[in-house]
């Protein structure tokens, strides 16, 4: 699979590098000027993956966002939010968002797309990288 691939085809899961994690899941979520969808997408990815007990962290990347959308997650359980300047497109968004994240597994999610994000999408592509990592162990 290509990396333009991953992009058309969210949400995408894959097994971070050797760092070790402090949480199993990453999830990473570039965003311009998404209003109020960003909130209402990222409570349910939380909400999702705090009731299957995964330890996660939702990584939320402003990529030259002009609406304040980002002042919109404020609060939410293991969420945090980039909103630096120099960040201005999705593949720097993208970038930043996996060289930050602390997770065993880091996925990414287009919030920005004209279809709405299933998060149980998102935890089964977690269960299917689990899968393949302890099929690979055993090879």
């Amino acid at each position: 699979m290509t990396v333009a691939d991953m992009i058309a085809s969210p949400p995408v899961v894959f097994a971070a590098g050797t760092v070790r994690p402090t949480v199993e899941f990453s999830v990473v979520v570039p965003f311009r000027n998404p209003g109020s969808v960003l909130r209402n997408t990222v409570e349910r990815i939380t909400e999702i993956l705090y009731a299957q007990n995964i330890t996660f962290q939702v990584i939320a990347v402003a990529t030259d966002s002009t609406d304040g959308s980002e002042h919109t997650l404020a609060g939410l359980h293991g969420t945090w939010v980039s909103s630096d300047p120099d960040i201005r497109d999705r593949g720097a968004a993208l970038e930043y968002g996996f060289a930050t994240a602390a997770g065993a597994f880091i996925g990414f999610v287009d919030i920005d797309a004209d279809t709405e994000v299933d998060p149980y999408e998102l935890v089964e592509g977690l269960h299917r990288a689990r899968e393949r990592q302890r099929e690979d162990a055993h090879i």
